[in-house]
């Protein structure tokens, strides 16, 4: 504030401090809930001239500065505790059904502040607050989060029948990446329990099911006779008799009894109900190999899934942190304390 005369020069009016202080006198101040007296100086200015009067006038400048308690609880607070509720969008499971919606809920929460601070702030376009800038960060961070979590259920809900997986996101995803991440997949499918259990007794036993159990008929394989009872009853009992020495290869009996010469070591002879039987026991072996081999496809996208959830755990975590730290410590003496009594007394006439 500026203190002057219009009408006189310093040489018809003299302007001078009140007992020689060079400070508002803050006797009579009451303390403001709203803003902080920093200093009061005052400067008694006089402006010489050789040709001209003398110019005389008397400046108080004022410090003020808004208190950020009531801001720092009811809007900076609320906004960093959402932006990091943003980051558990990642770590919630995809089966859950609940991504999307909490995104969503945290992306309308985050309206709701910002045209809150809308109002509190003044309508201007010179500057942009910083409680603004940063509401506007958490805004953009939170829609980022949803576009990715829609990508990750898309994957996580993939299988073999729509989708086939790429050779690099095999190795990206299932391979390195986990070891990055501190991830490690467990292995209890059946399929994996098939395939690298050990063998339990002679090694020349295989560990695994065979592809497929092929049992071919020859030409000694008896077949359906339409005739007389006796030749039915008499096949019967060399099918019978036949079967009687079927033994495993590595069977001490089987290698002592003598083989036919007719007999090849690849024909077996069963008869019809048995040969039905193989077939069923082997297309519900291919069955379960085939269910097991679409449940693990399931699984490993579903784990590309779970990795990508992790990964942008980690990123949305550091670049949350990192935007948090940069604005609010871009603000100017946030942290600072003013002590509204000691400056009074300093500033109080005597």
């Amino acid at each position: 504030m500026k203190f002057g005369s219009w009408t006189f020069n310093g040489d018809q009016v003299s302007l001078a401090l009140y007992n020689n202080k060079d400070f508002v006198d803050l006797s009579d101040y009451w303390k403001s809930g709203t803003w902080d007296i920093v200093e009061v100086p005052a400067f008694l200015n006089e402006y010489s001239d050789n040709d001209g009067p003398t110019e005389t006038d008397i400046t108080f400048y004022i410090t003020i500065r808004r208190k950020t308690l009531f801001y720092t609880v009811n809007l900076i607070l609320p906004t960093v505790l959402i932006s990091f509720l943003c980051i558990l969008v990642f770590y919630l499971p995809a089966e859950a059904g609940e991504k999307v919606t909490l995104g969503i809920s945290i992306l309308l929460s985050l309206v709701v502040f910002l045209l809150l601070v809308s109002k509190i702030l003044p309508p201007t376009s010179l500057v942009l607050p910083l409680i603004a800038k940063y509401l506007l960060f958490t805004f953009v961070m939170n829609t980022v989060s949803i576009l990715v979590t829609v990508v990750i259920i898309n994957w996580n809900f993939r299988g073999p029948r729509t989708h086939r997986m790429p050779n690099w996101i095999r190795l990206a995803f299932l391979k390195y990446l986990p070891i990055m991440l501190f991830m490690k997949r467990p292995r209890k499918t059946r399929l994996h329990w098939m395939n690298e259990r050990p063998a339990a007794g002679d090694p020349q036993v295989p560990t695994t099911l065979p592809n497929t159990l092929h049992l071919p008929i020859t030409a000694g394989v008896p077949h359906h006779h339409f005739g007389s009872p006796e030749l039915e009853k008499n096949t019967s009992k060399i099918e019978h008799m036949e079967l009687s020495t079927l033994h495993h290869p590595n069977c001490k009996i089987n290698r002592e009894m003598p083989r036919r010469e007719s007999e090849s070591s690849d024909s077996l002879f069963m008869t019809p109900e048995a040969f039905k039987a193989t077939e069923a026991v082997e297309f519900i072996a291919e069955h379960l190999r085939n269910e097991d081999e679409y449940i693990q496809i399931r699984e490993d996208w579903k784990y590309v899934a779970m990795v990508i959830d992790r990964l942008q755990l980690y990123i949305f975590f550091l670049i949350t942190t990192a935007g948090t730290i940069g604005i609010l410590m871009d603000a100017p003496h946030i942290f600072e304390y003013v002590d509204q009594d000691k400056i009074i007394d300093t500033y109080r006439g005597k």
